[in-house]
């Protein structure tokens, strides 16, 4: 089977009214020179990849977002022309070159899986040895809100079916507040992942964070993820000692995760990236006893399908996978959309990564396309 042609489209699909910062902590940015940059991610255009064969099969994938249509077209002709066997897909071709880029990466890699599940007639999971569940438990994501806004979505994640309240915060945050509004509103039905992305910045500022909960009796919170500089594995070593709550890094690349494991630095680990990557990153972690979950780039459907597969696939994912783009965006771009019940995804059972394209909601989010 030759793949003939790649195919691709750029998008931008917003958020739902209200489904992640509230008003007062929009927009996101900084200063350089003087100047603000805005950096407003649902602005970011995603790229979906269309590999046409000459056997009639399509095979899809997902750049996560912020990458060019240009930069991902750079690298059609690396695919185009050739068998669809002919790779080894534990190193493509274009990782070798000095462009290379993990997303773009990502994206081909994905549609090649989703063509090999579907010339075989199987699920991508089957493709990494078959799938210890057939569900993939989720979190309900959102980013920094009041703790008003944060107690109506833990209450509208309950009924949902949630059991994990994945929220973002910097060192400046009322989080205090927020949780003890999460907890009023949902009692013991939800814990709450607060992940600060670094912005903690300090060990003294989780260890006052964790005095202040424990003066107000919250007992909430699931996890610590990646509260500080993620270089510094003293202070995740040190944290580990001072606390009881897990401490969890956000790991893709396989040095990184032994690295971590050999410091003893972390209890959890949110792990991701191109789906072989993810699977050996599982692996290591699953050699060293420790419980994973998959990271989100907020994509869309075929991304998280993918995700879902992989999520199946890996002994070690346990915990809640932060498969949360079909909440917080207006649409999937797929035709049918992933079913979500009690707090898990159902993992799709149709050939490949068991979803299709949705040309409509393309062309009503489309930014451009390559034809």
């Amino acid at each position: 089977m030759k793949i003939t042609r790649v195919e691709t489209f750029s998008v931008i699909v917003p958020l739902h009214e209200g489904a992640w910062h509230s008003p007062q902590f929009n927009p996101e940015g900084y200063v350089y020179g003087g100047t603000w940059v805005r950096l407003h991610w649902p602005d970011f255009p995603i790229v979906l990849i269309r590999l046409h064969t000459d056997e009639g099969l399509i095979g899809l994938g997902e750049v996560p977002k912020g990458i060019p249509q240009h930069t991902v077209r750079q690298v059609a002709g690396f695919f185009e022309g050739r068998d669809l066997w002919s790779f080894n897909m534990q190193e493509l071709p274009l990782e070798t070159m000095w462009f290379a880029n993990p997303a773009i990466y990502e994206g081909y890699e994905m549609a090649l899986y989703d063509l090999m599940g579907k010339a075989l007639d199987v699920p991508v999971s089957r493709l990494f040895g078959g799938a210890y569940r057939n569900r993939v438990a989720v979190s309900r994501c959102l980013g920094r809100m009041t703790p008003e806004d944060a107690a109506e979505t833990a209450r509208q994640a309950v009924a949902q079916g949630y059991r994990v309240l994945k929220m973002k915060a910097t060192a400046d945050d009322p989080v205090v507040e927020r949780l003890e509004a999460i907890h009023a509103a949902v009692g013991d039905q939800l814990r709450v992942n607060i992940d600060p992305n670094q912005r903690f910045y300090q060990p003294f500022r989780l260890f006052e964070l964790v005095e202040q909960m424990r003066a107000h009796g919250l007992q909430n919170v699931e996890c610590f993820e990646s509260p500080y500089n993620q270089k510094n594995l003293d202070w995740y070593v040190l944290a580990r000692q001072k606390l009881s709550i897990p401490i969890a890094l956000h790991l893709n690349v396989a040095a990184d995760v032994f690295e971590a494991v050999k410091r003893e630095a972390c209890d959890w680990l949110n792990i991701g990236g191109p789906l072989v990557n993810t699977y050996k990153l599982a692996s290591i972690a699953e050699a060293a006893g420790i419980p994973t979950w998959h990271g989100s780039g907020v994509g869309l459907g075929i991304s998280e399908a993918a995700y879902a597969h992989i999520c199946a696939a890996c002994k070690a994912m346990t915990l809640t996978s932060d498969i949360c783009g079909e909440t917080l965006r207006v649409n999937d771009c797929i035709t049918e959309p992933l079913r979500f019940a009690e707090g898990h995804v159902l993992v799709p059972q149709g050939p490949g990564l068991g979803v299709e394209l949705d040309m409509e909601a393309v062309r009503q989010y489309g930014v451009a396309s390559s034809e």
